[in-house]
């Protein structure tokens, strides 16, 4: 299987299925496994690979992610934009798939739809990830260009390691917002954090109490804001020309 995560791009696909029965979600992710995840990667130019993941752990905050999230990994910018143009034009631009079952029609309601691009990474994985850790954090509203920098100095450079180092993730990967669809209110973090596993010996940091503590960072950091953070587990992955 290829290497997750290691694309410029991707593109994330977040959704609910609330109130469907055990025969629905086994009729939407048999279909979305074995159908519909391997057109969207044929028919859009660009698309490399892609995977399905199922929450494990909410936000302990709220209901703030999806259930069900497909990322696509993209190549690079072109596929990024190219992407989106096709989106913004008429509907005889865009791709035609296959009818959805009625179980997705019926039950499924889609809540995120978000471009990202890698801005960093850190470790390696022999495996791909099964358990990832999702952090999504803005920096303070106002921030200067200057404060930005600083910021994200710091965040890749020392947070991003000391997360990993306390909570056991093999990698760690950092993104920027490129575009957001559909996110809700009040609206898609500008960043977002990828810690990665492969297998459960990831442990998001709150529930390890015995976990060194991590540093303080300057003003523009402590001044962020975490609108999400969110545990998924890998239910299948596609790689044209596998299985």
């Amino acid at each position: 299987m290829d290497a997750t995560f290691t694309s410029q791009y991707m593109y994330v696909v977040g959704m609910d299925t609330d109130g469907a029965s055990d025969a629905q979600l086994e009729e939407f992710n048999r279909f979305y496994n074995n159908t519909h995840m391997g057109e969207v990667v044929a028919m859009n130019p660009g698309f490399l690979r892609a995977h399905r993941y199922e929450l494990a752990k909410p936000d302990p905050r709220g209901d703030f992610g999806p259930r069900w999230l497909a990322v696509y990994e993209m190549a690079d910018a072109k596929a990024a934009a190219t992407y989106s143009e096709r989106n913004d034009g008429p509907p005889e631009g865009r791709p035609s798939y296959t009818a959805v079952p009625n179980a997705w029609r019926e039950t499924a309601k889609t809540r995120w739809r978000i471009i990202w691009r890698r801005i960093a990474e850190s470790g390696s994985l022999e495996e791909p990830p099964y358990s990832i850790f999702l952090v999504g954090i803005d920096p303070p509203a106002g921030a200067s260009e200057s404060d930005i920098a600083e910021f994200n100095e710091f965040y890749t450079n020392v947070h991003v390691g000391e997360v990993m180092a306390a909570s056991n993730y093999g990698r760690g990967t950092r993104w920027e917002q490129e575009r957001a669809f559909l996110h809700p209110e009040p609206g898609c973090p500008r960043y977002l954090a990828n810690y990665e596993a492969d297998d459960v010996t990831g442990k998001e940091l709150e529930t390890n109490p015995s976990r060194p503590a991590l540093s303080i960072g300057p003003v523009v950091w402590q001044e962020h804001t975490t609108p999400w953070r969110l545990v998924y587990n890998r239910v299948h992955s596609y790689t044209p020309g596998e299985g």
